[in-house]
This record gives structure tokens, sequence and C-alpha cells, in this order.
């Protein structure tokens, strides 16, 4: 037989644990606690970043989606020539969703430096302090004079 047989022959005559035994259990249990435990605050850490981003990808999109609605739409206050930064100069979200901004900036510029071929870039910004900003980016152009 060889070494491991017989000590785990010896092992298994036995009732009980000895002294040295209980010592090792504990000494490897207070080894692997903290670990666990960091595994565990982590992934809750990173649930609640996931929730937070979601929440300020859809607050984004929602945002985007308003202004592009407001250029497809037709009467007063919409339209292409409707679409400024004044328009939508506050638009941080209401409650339930405390602690996020969203910003919109919109520039007009023209399409390879032609007058004739207007546009605008639209940047959706959505910050919350826990989280790296949610940012949408869209171009829309005028149509209406070609």
């Amino acid at each position: 037989m060889n070494l491991l047989n017989k000590i785990w022959q010896h092992i298994k005559s036995k009732n009980g644990y000895s002294l040295v035994e209980l010592v090792a259990a504990l000494v490897l249990s207070g080894l692997m606690l903290p670990t666990v435990v960091d595994i565990f605050g982590t992934t809750a850490a990173n649930s609640f970043d996931a929730e937070f981003m979601s929440i300020a990808n859809f607050l984004a999109v929602e945002q985007m989606e308003i202004i592009l609605a407001d250029k497809a739409g037709s009467g007063a206050g919409y339209g292409y020539s409707a679409i400024t930064s004044a328009k939508y100069a506050n638009v941080n979200p209401p409650a339930p969703f405390n602690g996020f901004t969203r910003t919109v900036t919109i520039t007009d510029f023209n399409i390879n430096n032609n007058p004739s071929y207007p546009a605008k870039q639209i940047v959706v910004r959505v910050h919350h302090p826990t989280i790296p900003d949610v940012v949408l980016t869209a171009f829309i152009t005028d149509h209406s004079g070609l």
C-alpha cells in the first residue's frame, strides 16, 4: 500500500476528527470566506450598474425618439426647423429617475460644406454618477428644398 492509502485507512478507522483536522478546516474556511464575500459583493454592485445602464439607455432612446418624431410631425412646433437646442434645453427625466441627467445638443452644419444640403447633428447624453455616460448621436437632414 502506498502512503496515501495508509493515511486514508487510518482516517476511516477513527470515529471523530482530530484537533489538527479541525484547525485545518477552520484555517481553510477562514482563507476562503473573504474571497466568497468579495465575489458576492462585486456581483451585487455589478447588477446595480447593469440596471442603471439599462435605465440610462432607455432615457437616451426615449429622448431621441421624441426628437425624431418632432421632425416627422407637421404643424406649428414640428418639422426640421423646429429641432433646436433651445426646444430641448430642459429634458431631465422626472421621478423615479432621480440622479440621472439628460442633455441634448443640436448642431447645424452643411453636408460637404454645401448650403444646399443642410443637416443637424443630435447628441443625447444621459449621465449618472455611478456609470459611464450613455451617448446617442443621430443626423437629420432637410429634404424640403430638394
